[in-house]
């Protein structure tokens, strides 16, 4: 499912469907498609790459009409998915739009093949349209476990983050309550998911950025390219600061601490365990002034590498001595457990507490 807290790309959605379809067969009845989810147009998307483009200071955003498409819905002037898929209400946005800001009008007008994409995805995605959030309470109360996924990381909160370096939606684990529906006291278990070093796509303050060669070691075994993008990702050492304060404002009952492998054949490792300001002095709390972030400089932990491979399945006291001491020293600095550990690319490799 997917909820009213997303936006949609209608014409991706339907390449994604088709892509998947390869290997699952996508029925109204697997898929709901929430009716309230707001929905991305090639205006949004023109709107976002304008913006971006023009940018004195620019945020590093996708250019996937994101930003735009959040800003129209607290605005109360954008589409919804269930109006999205009737003609009648869709015409009357476009008419509304037309009406307001005539390089709207204009826009449609030059880019037609953009726009009849568009309107054709709405007839495709319209039997996967439901009261998602409706269906999902219906099998919560009848007993049925949820997965609920987060999109992003807690650091891209629009409210929590490193604002204004943040996506355009509340990412923290409270979000979910607000885009699902939820009451609070459904959720059973919070677990944060990080990597074994750090990543971030875009600009925005990264204290433990690594511009070395370790750094290109990171990001070329790691692969850190964007997922939809592709945009290489800038990688340094794990943040702890920034990860107690994740695990703070969600609430983990655990940590899955993914690609444990890439720092094999490292001599050294480190772990950020506090910031060095040049006013402020020893700093332990994640600041919320990007602009004091900035100017941080990380305090470190050193752990010894190891250079043999990790298992693949098993339980994370097999790690190795220093692969293990890594962990425990990262599960002790943080104050919450880490639950699994990941040491491959395939679902399987993984170590569990």
């Amino acid at each position: 499912a997917l909820s009213s807290g997303v936006v949609v790309n209608p014409s991706q959605l339907l390449a994604e469907i088709r892509k998947v379809t390869a290997f699952v067969q996508l029925t109204p009845e697997r898929l709901w498609l929430s009716a309230r989810a707001h929905v991305i147009s090639p205006w949004h998307i023109h709107l976002d790459s304008k913006t971006e483009t023009e940018a004195a200071k620019p945020i590093g955003t996708t250019k996937r009409g994101i930003g735009p498409t959040y800003a129209e819905k607290a605005n109360r002037t954008g589409i919804r998915l269930g109006d999205y898929i009737k003609l009648k209400h869709r015409q009357a946005w476009y008419d509304s739009l037309s009406q307001t800001n005539i390089r709207f009008a204009e826009h449609r007008k030059a880019h037609v093949d953009q726009w009849k994409e568009f309107d054709e995805a709405a007839e495709q995605l319209a039997p996967y349209v439901v009261d998602a959030e409706h269906l999902m309470r219906q099998q919560i109360q009848a007993g049925k476990k949820a997965l609920l996924e987060g999109a992003q990381g807690a650091l891209l909160d629009i409210n929590h983050g490193t604002y204004p370096y943040v996506t355009s939606s509340e990412t923290a684990a409270g979000g979910a309550f607000a885009s699902l529906g939820f009451a609070p006291k459904t959720i059973d278990k919070i677990y944060g998911v990080a990597k074994a070093y750090v990543t971030r796509v875009g600009s925005g303050a990264f204290p433990t950025e690594l511009n070395d060669e370790v750094g290109k070691h990171l990001a070329t075994l790691g692969k850190e390219f964007g997922a939809t993008t592709g945009r290489p990702r800038r990688c340094g050492w794990l943040d702890a600061v920034a990860l107690r304060y994740s695990g703070a404002i969600s609430g983990y009952d655990g940590l899955i601490l993914n690609k444990m492998d890439i720092l094999t054949g490292l001599d050294e490792i480190k772990v950020c365990i506090a910031y060095d300001h040049p006013v402020h002095g020893r700093i332990e709390e994640f600041p919320w002034d990007h602009e004091i972030l900035a100017e941080c400089k990380p305090i470190y932990k050193s752990f010894k590498g190891w250079t043999e491979a990790l298992p693949n399945g098993g339980k994370i006291s097999e790690l190795s001595k220093n692969a293990r001491a890594y962990v425990d020293g990262v599960e002790e600095i943080l104050g919450f457990p880490v639950s699994m550990v990941g040491t491959g690319v395939n679902r399987q490799d993984a170590l569990f507490r």
